[in-house]
Parts: C-alpha cells; structure tokens; sequence
C-alpha cells in the first residue's frame, strides 16, 4: 500500500526530514501522478491519523514514537499456583483471550501476572483499564476507557463520539504490538476497547461467560494452591488448620489474602473459632457465600474503632481510587494511620501514593456505611481543592461562587501549574463521578464548572461531556437557572473545543436566553464574550460585534472584551476601532499588573500597526512585548511567542530567510502549545516567506497545511489567507487557471464571512492574477473594490500592491 510505503521511506530517517521529490519516488516510483506534491499532501494527512508528521521547508519528518504507554499494576509479590492457567495463557495464539470466573478467586491478579509475562513481546505499550462493569456506582464507560488509551498511545486530538474513537484506536495499534488488559468488563462493552493491528493482543477478565472468545476459566483455589499462598504468607499452625482454614474461607484467594493477614498476627485456633461463628452475618452474605462474609467481618472487626470507621466510609468513594486527603476528608482527622492498617489487613489495596478496595470489599464496606453524610466533606475536599487548582491554571475564568465549606478539609498546595495540573489528573475521575452521584445540590454544577478550564486545555472532552452534563441535569432538578446557564456555557466551550462550532452557538443560544431573564451580569458577561468568539471563526463577524458589544457595556474595563473586541475589528474593520480596544486592554492590563494580558494586548497592538502598514510603530510595540516575554515564564513564553510578528517585520524588510527562521520557530511553539490555530498562521507566514526568496514548491506545501488546518478546525481567516497564498503561489509558479479558480474562491470565503480586512489581500492577489490572464477590465474592477475596502478598513498593508501591481514593500503578498 502506498500508506505503508510512505511510512516506511520517512522511517529511513526518523527525526530528519525526507525531500518531497524522494518520497514520491519511493511511493510512486517511475509512475508518479500527475501532480506528485498533491497527491503526496493527501498521503501524509492519512498518515497523520496514526503518526507524527512535519512539514518542514525541504520535506517531511517523522516524528520517532517515544516509548510506548506501561501502565499494567504492579504484580503480587507472593502470586502462587495457577500453573495450568497460566500455560494455557502464555501458549494461546488467540487475539482475545478471556480469564472468567467468579468474583474473588483472582482473575485480575492471574491476568496482570500473565501480561507482565508477556509484556516484552509488545514493546509498543501495554494499556491497562479497569472497567468496573459489575459495580454501578463506579462503572467506567467505552468512551472514557478508550479516551485514556488514545492519550496514552500520543493522540492529541480524541474524538467525543464512540465509534470514532474506536475507529481512531484501530488505527493506532494496526502497525504496533500493544497488549490490552480490560479488567471487570462485560461482553458489550469489549467491543470498542479491542485493537486492530495483528501484533496486538487483548487480556479480558470477566464473572461472565464470554463464549465469543476464547476463555480461561478459572475457579477457586485448589487445596495445594491454598496450602502455598498460606505458607508463603508465613502462616504457622498444623496443616490440619490451614486446612479448615481454607475450608472456611471457600477456598477463595481474595479471603485466604484477608484472613491471613489476621492470623498473622494472633493464633490460628483463636481465629478458626471467630471465624466459624458467623451466623451473625447473613444479612451481610456476599455472593451467596457467608463464609466468605465472615472473612471479611473479622478482619474489620479485628482493626482499631477508627480504622473500622474509616473502612465503612471508604465505601462512599466515588471514583475508582483516592488518596490520604480524600480519605482525611471523608474521616474528619488523620486517615494515615488508620489507613495503614486496613493495607496491613488486606482490607485496602496500595499502589503508591493511592489507595483503593476490591469491588467485593467496596460492596461489603457499603452495606456497612448507613450514615452517607461524610460523603458531603469529600465532595467539598474536591471543591475547594478544584477551585484553588483552577484559579492557578485559568485565574481569568469566571466561575461560579463557593459556599462555606468547614475549615479544616485537607488542602494542597496548587500554587504551580504543575501541582494543580497533577491535582486535577489524579482525581479527575473522582471529581466527575463526584458530579454524576451528587444529585441536585450545587456541587454537582460547582465541581463540573472548576473543572472547565482543565478539560480545555488538557482536551479531556469525553469527561467533560459528562460533567457538564450531569450538573445541568443537577441545576435543572434543582431549579437553578444561572447554574443551567454555566453548565449549557460549558457545553458550549466543550463543542467549540472539539470543532463543533454549530454546537457551540446551539448551547450559547440557550444559556444567554436564561441569563437574559435571570440576570447575572458576570455570568452574562463571559458568556457573551465566549458566544463573540464562537461566532467570530464562524465568519459571522457583525453577531460576534453585537455581542462584544453588549459585553463591553455591561463590562466596560473588562480586558478580555476589550480584546475581543479588537480582533473582530481586526477582520471588519475599521482598524481604528480595533486599535482603540487592543490600546485601551493593554492600558487596563498595565494598571492591573496582568502579565499574559500585557503580552496578548501589545501583540494585538502590532498586529493592527502592521495591517495599517505602520511597519515602524509596530516594532516599536513588539519590542516591549519582546522585553516582558523575556522576563517571563517558559511556560508563558511558549503561548505566547510573537514570532509571526517578527516574521513579517522582516518579510516587509527584505529579510526573506530571517522571516522563514521566525515562520519555523512560531511552528514550533504552535505545535507545543497544542494551538491549530496558531499553525495554520505560522503555516501562511512562512509560505509567504517561502515564496519571495523564490521557493514557490514549498510555499505551496506550506499554504497547502494552512488550508488543510483552517478547513479541520473552521477557523475562517486562516482558510481566507490559505488561499489567497495558494493563489498567489499559483500565479508565481506560472499556474495562472489554477491561481484564479483558488482566488475567486479565496474572495467568495472572504465575502461570506464578512473578512473585509483580509479581503483586501485576497483582492489585490486577484487584480495580479487577472491582469497576467489579460483580463483587463476584472483587474481593474479587483483594484477598484480592493482600494475601496483599503479606505474602508485602514487596511494598508497591500495598497502598494493594489496601486502598481507589486507585492508590500521587499516581500510577497502577505498575511497576518
């Protein structure tokens, strides 16, 4: 196939770039198509779905795979027995292999056991979920299982809906040799979860039958096996005791584990005749097994009064694991302690620094727990936590007010963004299940707003879905509007986040429809200004002033709007008005000390400067942009570069191939922030440098990704300037059809989204192309409109060009 050909001729040499002319011969060989450079664009866009490809000035470069995800448990020190299952495991050729049998005899500890005996022969990752099927408290969904695989394997960009996220996960592991351990999973929910490449293999335990694949059935302990786990956990007494003890456990290893525990530290006899005494414990019976209970209940009752009390509580956990603090929280004082001592007792499991319990000790800590009132403390250890991660990550973010919360919950210290981030991914799944189980009480919505800008800028868009809308449904029952309004907001950014910006002004719609009958200034301000943008990339430039517009009165010194603001003038026109708002947000941002709104503005400041072709006072500016960006952050720096501003400083002065070293550099900081938008700018700039120091194959390559980009993402002023480059690419390489047909549409684009600034360029490229056609009259009619718009706007940039059919100044036509 001409996708694996491809991939194998960039594997040469990974981490350097292969010239488009070799990779069309090795793809192609003597028979290329008949336009190679396209053909091989489309190429690379497939093979981008599954790998890391840059476009670089000469070719492309592979992106070496770093080392492959290990997330398997650690395996049982003292595993014993299970030779016979283990054989059949290690020999089967099966692409599925399904360990079954009922719940506590060790499926999950043979099934780790097993993988970490395999994982050598799959150095591309091992991946491992745990599904929690047979607990509906706790239960994890395809979708957010298969979130954390992409993730896992390096995709940036996940899918919200389900099958393509399997779909996009079948790609990912068709050329790789991943192994797959999906714990406590039924049958319908296997599906999605499997790989698709032939090196790939799947572990799956499960208390059903799974007839559909091949299986390992596994039961309890036979007699020896117990024997050995007993004597390897130190175990003394007569066999005749251990065998009793066996007996009375039901041979069943996760009981033998707890009972042992407490034999260890007291006398077999003693314990045989607790243990046999358990009449007392049929209403706790688990899994029709009251032996089994009686295990169980002995070793509780054996801990200390607070360690039996934090056990019980445990059951209100809401995710899958938690820490000390959560655990602090839920007690009300110092859980270390008692902590340690369930994880002595094989009552609670430890790995690191997390803790967590069977689900068959989950459900018998539950049945145990009649006061859920503790539940509320750890829902508020969560909030107040969440809300002081949250202001570190986003302090711009409005967000919903807290209520009091008691004084003494655990706290973090999430001053860094690296803590808060940490924070935020350890008990993500905590917090959105916290979410879904809260009900209709202001935490619900509270938790999922403080979690908003973490799952933006962390693209975790499955849960926040799921969060958003389990706290609308928890505002709606409670009757709370301004909270829907946050939670349908949320929704909105969430869409917006995933390119559904249909979506977007769909959630929008309904949150500024409640806000404008329960009003909230604040809320209704951020919300305004987010449907602003939203409409903004849609091209819908005069309902995106509107609503800036009405944000600004009701928030007249509000930076961000002020911002905004300025760059949908930025497009409209007139540049003097976006000049007013970018010069009054940097004012703001100076008198308030705002370091990232200080940068943003003089960055926006330029960016007007150099559209009116004010080249000089936008230097002026970039260079104290340039100052502040020095003394910040890396962090910051990297968000916040200004390299394309740089870059068309020197394209105007002549400088073609410093423009292009600036071009690449703000590539790569595009990149590293994770920001599309960005790239395809950095794309349109450096094909504009490209071009005027004469490489017009690789400025076409490069405006050909910039549409590609802007097209992915419907960001509209990058697909205007995308095209008027390729147009004038065309026309340099003497392609004049080709560059008409790209600038009529470049113009159509232009028009339908209201882009009169950037329809100057767009113009003044088509007079160029026309009049090389001998179209006389259509060139004069594109310099008229173009010269119009220029007056219009305060556009200068591209007058010289319009007046005397020449590109601005030293450089080609080009963009911001």
């Amino acid at each position: 196939m001409r996708l694996d050909a491809l991939r194998r001729a960039l594997a040469v040499a990974p981490g350097r770039a292969v010239e488009f002319g070799a990779l069309v011969g090795a793809v192609w060989g003597d028979e290329p198509p008949a336009n190679p450079r396209q053909a091989l664009r489309n190429l690379v866009r497939r093979l981008r779905e599954t790998e890391q490809v840059v476009t670089e000035a000469g070719g492309y470069r592979l992106v070496p795979r770093g080392r492959g995800p290990r997330q398997l448990p650690a395996d049982l020190p003292d595993f014993v027995g299970r030779e016979a299952e283990i054989e059949a495991a290690l020999g089967s050729a099966a692409a599925v292999l399904a360990i079954t049998g009922p719940p506590g005899v060790g499926k999950t500890s043979l099934a780790v056991h097993v993988a970490h005996r395999l994982s050598e022969r799959f150095p591309d990752g091992q991946l491992y979920v745990n599904l929690r099927a047979f607990d509906n408290a706790t239960t994890m969904s395809p979708n957010q299982a298969l979130h954390g695989f992409l993730r896992a394997l390096g995709a940036e960009d996940v899918p919200v809906d389900l099958d393509a996220q399997a779909g996009l996960f079948r790609r990912m592991t068709a050329g790789r040799a991943v192994l797959v351990v999906v714990d406590n999973a039924t049958g319908d929910l296997v599906g999605p979860l499997l790989p698709a490449g032939p090196r790939c293999r799947v572990l799956v335990t499960s208390r059903t039958d799974l007839a559909q694949y091949e299986q390992v059935r596994l039961g309890v302990f036979a007699d020896d096996e117990a024997q050995e786990l007993l004597v390897r956990m130190r175990i003394s007494g007569s066999r005749e005791d251990r065998a009793e003890l066996v007996r009375l456990c039901a041979h069943l290893p996760l009981a033998l584990r707890i009972a042992a525990a407490n034999v260890a530290a007291g006398h077999i006899a003693d314990y045989l005749a607790d243990l046999r005494g358990d009449d007392r414990l049929d209403a706790l019976e688990i899994e029709g097994d009251a032996a089994v209970a009686a295990a169980f209940d002995l070793s509780y009752q054996a801990q200390p009064p607070r360690a039996r009390e934090l056990f019980r509580l445990l059951g209100l956990v809401p995710g899958q694991d938690f820490g000390v603090e959560a655990a602090t929280a839920l007690l009300g004082g110092p859980a270390d302690e008692p902590l340690g001592q369930l994880v002595g007792a094989n009552l609670v499991q430890r790995h690191g620094d997390r803790y967590s319990l069977h689900d068959l000790l989950r459900r018998f800590a539950v049945r145990l727990t009649a006061d859920r009132r503790p539940r509320e403390r750890l829902f508020a250890y969560y909030l107040l936590n969440a809300e002081a991660a949250a202001r570190t990550l986003n302090r711009e973010f409005v967000r919903l007010d807290l209520p009091e919360l008691p004084p003494d919950l655990p706290r973090h210290d999430l001053a860094s963004e690296a803590a808060a981030v940490a924070w935020f991914e350890a008990e993500r799944a905590n917090v959105v299940a916290a979410v879904q189980q809260a009900g209709p009480q202001p935490v619900a919505w509270l938790l999922a707003d403080m979690l908003r800008g973490h799952f933006h800028f962390q693209a975790h868009h499955v849960d926040w879905f799921a969060a958003a809308r389990a706290g609308l449904a928890a505002a709606r029952r409670a009757g709370a509007p301004v909270p829907q309004a946050v939670m349908h907001g949320s929704l909105a950014l969430a869409h917006w986040s995933v390119g559904d910006l249909a979506g977007a002004v769909e959630e929008h719609a309904k949150a500024l429809d409640i806000l404008r009958t329960h009003r909230d200034d604040r809320v209704m301000t951020s919300m305004l200004i987010n449907s602003g943008i939203v409409n903004w990339e849609l091209g819908r430039l005069r309902v995106a002033a509107r609503e800036l517009g009405e944000a600004l009165e009701l928030s007249p010194d509000n930076p961000a709007v002020l911002f905004n603001l300025g760059g949908v003038h930025l497009d409209l026109g007139p540049l003097t008005t976006s000049v007013t708002h970018a010069t009054r947000a940097l004012e703001i941002a100076e008198e308030r000390d705002l370091l990232v709104g200080r940068i943003l503005a003089l960055n926006a400041v330029v960016e007007v400067h150099q559209l009116r072709g004010d080249h000089d006072l936008a230097e002026t500016y970039l260079a104290r942009a340039d100052e502040l960006r020095a003394h910040a952050p890396p962090g910051l720096v990297r968000r916040v570069p200004g390299y394309d501003s740089h870059a068309l400083l020197a394209l105007v002065r002549g400088r073609t191939e410093e423009a292009a070293d600036y071009a690449r550099q703000s590539l790569r900081h595009a990149r590293d922030a994770h920001s599309p938008k960005d790239e395809c700018d950095a794309y349109d700039v450096l094909g504009e440098a490209l071009r005027a120091a004469g490489d017009v194959d690789r400025a076409m390559s490069a405006h050909n990704e910039a549409l590609a980009i802007s097209l992915k993402n419907g960001y509209l002023r990058g697909e205007v300037n995308a095209l008027a480059g390729l147009a004038a690419d065309h026309h340099a390489a003497e392609e004049p059809r080709e560059a008409l047909r790209t600038a009529l549409r470049a113009r159509e684009r232009a028009r339908e989204g209201e882009m009169r600034v950037r329809g100057v360029r767009v113009l003044a490229v088509l007079a160029r192309v026309q009049r090389s056609l001998g179209d006389d009259a259509g060139a004069a009619e594109a310099t008229r409109s173009g010269l119009r718009l220029a007056d219009e706007t305060g556009c200068r940039f591209w007058q010289r060009e319009l007046e005397e059919g020449q590109p601005p100044a030293n450089g080609g036509s080009t963009s911001s």
